[in-house]
């Protein structure tokens, strides 16, 4: 099931900056590994140069990449939500 968000991207995807995809030798499409101490998912890779080198960026509104076990148990502090913006993670050919 998707939110209205797919009228401002029509698929989840993992965006990366050029320089990582280069460094690991991915290209713009294709599916990728994204894993965590707490779980994995394989979703479309973007290389997308808004992202910072070390940083990537995720959307979440597909219920078949559920992205939601990567996420640490802990919460913010603050807001009390998942700690969504400070997950360690590697990526790989999927």
């Amino acid at each position: 099931m998707w939110t209205p968000n797919v009228k401002l991207r029509e698929s989840d995807m993992l965006d990366i900056a050029p320089a990582d995809a280069e460094c690991l030798k991915l290209h713009d499409g294709d599916p990728v590994r994204v894993r965590s101490w707490h779980g994995q998912a394989v979703m479309p890779l973007r290389i997308d140069s808004r992202v910072k080198p070390g940083e990537l960026f995720a959307t979440c509104h597909a219920a078949e990449v559920f992205l939601n076990p990567l996420i640490s148990p802990h919460r913010d502090s603050v807001v009390s939500t998942s700690e969504y913006k400070v997950v360690a993670v590697s990526i790989e050919r999927a």
